[in-house]
């Protein structure tokens, strides 16, 4: 299904969805694609040069309630996101110079009378190697 920089698993869903695909959501689809880990909407809006933020904004907003990227933390009021992988995970990150790795997630995914698709995010922040060693 999702291979590494093809795009089209994205636009697969937005057909599924009955959204259109517009010009500008392909060009996001693309960059996000090629994305690995966490990424924040301004590495996005940095290029999609030829957009105008509001509209990077929205389009994530849409591939976040489309469940083809996730939010994974906050940073100084910024959220991040990452592509939704197959694998549920979480996020460690240094509280020093901002390091973001990955830890397995051994919680089942929950199933609640009512709600469909719930998710869960935990970020979990520490000095990494490099940061300690140097206090």
């Amino acid at each position: 299904m999702k291979t590494k920089h093809d795009p089209q698993w994205i636009l697969d869903i937005l057909a599924e969805k009955k959204q259109q695909v517009t010009s500008p959501r392909m060009r996001i689809a693309h960059i996000v694609a090629s994305h690995t880990g966490v990424f924040s909407p301004n590495e996005i809006i940095v290029e999609a040069t030829d957009m105008d933020r509001v509209t990077v904004y929205r389009i994530l907003d849409l591939f976040e309630l489309l469940d083809i990227i996730h939010p994974v933390l906050t940073q100084h009021g910024e959220k991040h996101y990452e592509v939704h992988g197959e694998k549920h995970h979480h996020h460690v990150v240094c509280t020093g110079c901002e390091k973001t790795s990955c830890i397995d997630c051994e919680v089942k995914r929950k199933r609640v009378k009512g709600f469909d698709e719930i998710h869960h995010s935990v970020v979990f922040t520490g000095l990494c190697d490099q940061c300690h060693s140097s206090i």
